[in-house]
């Protein structure tokens, strides 16, 4: 807009266009204080990513507190943890956070002044890692049906993998209790007992069985193709009790050169 289009304005289109004006300016605003407390919180997390290992030299961390020269192999130790000289290692701060929390100070702790409209200053970033609460989901499938106005069947909607009519419980629970069950080996009731306690997940015991038969049932059925697949091998070497090489089983300290390990 030129000189001579603004003397063609009225009072009115005036102040229109001075309250747009300031809106965007309050917008550009909070956009550059939001960039600005980005970028320094950036430039404190790359320095602390790059500080060297704490000692009496660069904090004020007494000398007893330095890391000492290793200790002769075979003294015994007496502690636990890292060995003496361990390199002292960092959590380094990530980038882009899921989540920011700014603390900002609201009055004066001493005269209780109000202080949010007063010009602050980024001193420290800290960055926690911590897991998201994890609740049980209860997923409610309903399903219709009707009726071919042309053929006159009955036409039912049909779940999607993961959702089917007969299922009790999702496959991401599943997973879980094979996961408890099998590879951490917890009986039935801690188990049960985990699932309670971090899920807030009611099963039990028999459904808990239900599931690892389930899962037995499909495993069984990939044991079988490894087998065939096993056996199809011109070399199978299982142990040092016996080899079998072109479907001919050999005795007791068998054995081929080069071993083909196909379990």
């Amino acid at each position: 807009m030129n000189r001579d289009e603004l003397e063609q304005l009225s009072k009115q289109e005036f102040i229109e266009i001075i309250l747009r004006q300031h809106q965007q300016i309050e917008e550009l605003m909070d956009a550059h204080k939001k960039l600005k407390a980005d970028y320094e919180a950036l430039v404190m997390k790359f320095e602390h990513n790059q500080k060297p290992p704490t000692n009496s030299g660069n904090s004020s961390q007494p000398p007893s507190k330095d890391q000492k020269k290793n200790k002769p192999k075979d003294k015994r130790k007496r502690h636990h943890g890292p060995p003496k000289g361990h390199e002292k290692h960092e959590r380094e701060q990530v980038a882009n956070p899921d989540k920011i929390i700014e603390l900002h100070v609201e009055n004066c702790k001493k005269c209780q002044c109000k202080l949010e409209h007063e010009a602050e200053k980024l001193v420290r970033v800290n960055q926690i890692t911590e897991l998201p609460e994890i609740r049980s989901q209860v997923i409610e499938v309903r399903q219709y049906e009707t009726v071919c106005p042309h053929c006159g069947v009955k036409q039912r909607a049909q779940a999607p993998e993961g959702l089917e009519m007969g299922r009790s419980f999702g496959a991401r629970l599943e997973s879980t209790v094979v996961y408890y069950r099998q590879e951490q080996h917890m009986s039935y009731q801690r188990t049960q007992q985990a699932l309670q306690n971090l899920y807030g997940v009611e099963i039990s015991q028999g459904g808990i069985d239900g599931i690892m038969q389930k899962a037995g049932e499909k495993a069984a059925q990939a044991v079988k193709e490894i087998e065939a697949q096993i056996r199809q091998s011109a070399v199978i070497h299982c142990d040092e009790t016996s080899s079998r090489v072109g479907g001919t089983t050999g005795g007791s300290g068998f054995s081929v050169q080069p071993r083909q390990y196909c379990m």
